[in-house]
């Protein structure tokens, strides 16, 4: 497995650059922040962690559309610059906006319901399944982080998402 990594892994100081900012993204309050944090404080640790893997498995939506995008940006090497230079403006806007908006975040009534494991888990699945932000969050972070010179484009794309969503 380490072999099979090792090829399309970014350097040390990238990968450590890469994970200092998906850090940044699983603590900026979101949708799916706050609904494992909503469903855990109604029904409890169980429900919580049902809550966190099915937004896990609704992240993977996201890397998923990733990886096809990918495909279609190998193919040339100006629309790879392009959408890193449109992801590096998104994520500074994200940013700026996630600044602006951080106080008036608010818990909606019905994600504070209580609910069982399955109801918790697959509901956190179509919640961030459904956040369009993740998957444009996805496609402004990750594409600073390929390396041509490391293999397949689409595989290090699948490897960095799979990173941030764990």
């Amino acid at each position: 497995m380490a072999a099979i990594l090792g090829g399309i892994m970014p350097e040390c100081s990238t990968l450590a650059a890469f994970l200092a900012a998906a850090l940044v993204l699983a603590a900026m309050p979101g949708p799916g922040l706050l609904y494992i944090v909503g469903r855990t404080l109604a029904g409890g640790q169980a429900v919580g962690y049902a809550s966190s893997l099915g937004t896990a498995i609704g992240g993977f939506v996201h890397v998923a559309g990733v990886v096809g995008v990918s495909a279609l940006v190998v193919a040339s090497a100006t629309a790879f610059i392009v959408l890193k230079l449109i992801g590096g403006v998104y994520l500074i806007v994200l940013a700026i906006q996630t600044w602006r908006s951080a106080a008036r975040i608010e818990v909606a009534e019905s994600i504070a319901e209580k609910a069982g494991i399955a109801t918790a888990f697959s509901d956190g699945a179509i919640v961030e399944a459904t956040n369009p932000k993740t998957a444009a969050f996805f496609l402004a972070l990750i594409p600073q982080f390929i390396d041509p010179s490391h293999g397949s484009a689409a595989m290090q794309f699948f490897a960095l998402g799979a990173i941030s969503i764990g």
